[in-house]
């Protein structure tokens, strides 16, 4: 299941504009976040035939409550950010939801900046739409059309595909690497770390097992390794 988040929206037309979208694809899973601006007269008036998608609508206070509800969360943002992160562009983030189980969320930030970095940090993978030319972007309503038709075949595709994991089945293993790779980390070293973190959420199931195995291997050998240097002289 897939729901569209909006975090912090300030106009009531860009979120009528996104429930229309949602409904013309086929989505129906609406979410606000610290905003209720889906019950303005001037949201239900955009929506157009999708005033549905805003009376069902779900709020909340703040992204971090939302987090335990879901076992995945995709936040958007306008350009890559130039960090290790890895964006992934609406087609190759229908090919990754379609092998995922479970309820994801696609984040979108408020108009005016975004989603923070902060909120981000909460998202488990991140997605960009490429563009001819950084100006003039898309606004809200417009992204959400926009990923509303790259995900359109998801109802179809999704539990085709490996059984994926939960969140955590996911969040077990995140706590396995960091705790093994906690001695080896440096300023060096976090770049990686931190886009293996992010590479984790998006296993298989097998594929999760088969990295538990490596992870077991791997301090199997770090033990055998202390044990040859402690008898050492």
């Amino acid at each position: 299941m897939l729901s569209f988040i909006l975090v912090n929206p300030a106009r009531p037309a860009n979120v009528g504009a996104a429930a229309r979208a949602m409904k013309t694809m086929g989505f129906k899973q609406l979410i606000l976040v610290g905003s209720d601006i889906h019950l303005d007269e001037e949201a239900h008036w955009v929506a157009h035939g999708a005033q549905d998608i805003l009376t069902s609508a779900t709020c909340y206070p703040d992204l971090a409550s939302l987090k335990p509800d879901f076992d995945l969360l995709i936040g958007t943002t306008a350009r890559e950010r130039g960090s290790a992160r890895r964006y992934l562009s609406p087609p190759e983030l229908n090919s990754q939801l379609s092998q995922q189980s479970g309820r994801s969320g696609l984040v979108f930030g408020c108009e005016a900046s975004g989603l923070s970095n902060d909120q981000l940090a909460l998202c488990d993978l991140y997605s960009y739409i490429p563009l001819a030319t950084p100006y003039p972007s898309l606004n809200l309503g417009q992204a959400v059309m926009v990923y509303s038709y790259a995900l359109s075949q998801l109802k179809s595709r999704i539990g085709l595909e490996d059984e994926a994991p939960d969140a955590r089945q996911i969040q077990h293993l995140k706590n396995r690497a960091a705790e093994f790779l906690a001695p080896h980390t440096d300023s060096k070293t976090e770049k990686l770390s931190e886009w293996l973190m992010e590479s984790l959420a998006r296993l298989s199931d097998r594929d999760l097992r088969m990295a538990h195995q490596l992870i077991n291997l791997l301090a199997s050998n770090g033990n055998e390794y202390g044990r040859n240097t402690d008898h050492k002289p």
